[in-house]
């Protein structure tokens, strides 16, 4: 028989594990809240791509396939997206970037940064190219900015999900 244990302590670094949640839930939210600029029209940035990044490199148990799965398809359904091509690109980022989480944990923050430029335009272009595929090819002038505009917001996102990320209880086994 399984016995549960409901003290205090246990609440409590449970409500701290679901603090990336509810994080990863507002940049979604944020992520759907188009930025005028102008000569350009609406953008919006990637918040979303920025948390699976951060979480698959330093917290892979709290950013489950599943997760992304799940905020992807909000994401597709949201965005008018066709279902599933957000849900599989996050799956596949969280993949690909769990997959090299050793080689990027012992990297510079440069580093960091630089690889998640690189991720950030594959995922732009191939939701781009699906779009395009299924919808009608649009202008990639909004496409580049966006990109532009999340690989320069990411010191800033990057510097929130780290106070989360502290905020957490100490990590019972290596990953």
């Amino acid at each position: 028989m399984t016995s549960f244990d409901f003290s205090s302590g246990s609440i409590v670094g449970l409500l701290r594990l679901a603090v990336p949640q509810i994080l990863l839930l507002t940049l979604l939210f944020l992520n759907l809240i188009p930025l005028p600029i102008p000569t350009v029209g609406s953008v919006k940035p990637m918040f979303v791509v920025m948390a699976v990044y951060y979480w698959s490199i330093y917290r892979p148990t709290l950013m489950p396939p599943w997760l992304c799965f799940a905020v992807g398809f909000v994401m597709d359904v949201t965005t008018g997206m066709l279902p599933g091509v957000n849900a599989f690109i996050l799956v596949a980022l969280q993949w690909l970037v769990r997959d090299q989480r050793r080689f990027l944990m012992g990297q510079p923050y440069i580093a960091i940064w630089a690889v998640f430029g690189l991720i950030m335009g594959m995922t732009a272009f191939l939701e781009w190219l699906a779009f395009g595929l299924v919808r009608g090819w649009a202008p990639l002038l909004p496409v580049g900015t966006a990109v532009l505009l999340t690989f320069f917001l990411f010191p800033l996102v990057t510097m929130l999900l780290v106070l989360t990320h502290r905020l957490l209880p100490v990590a019972s086994r290596t990953y």
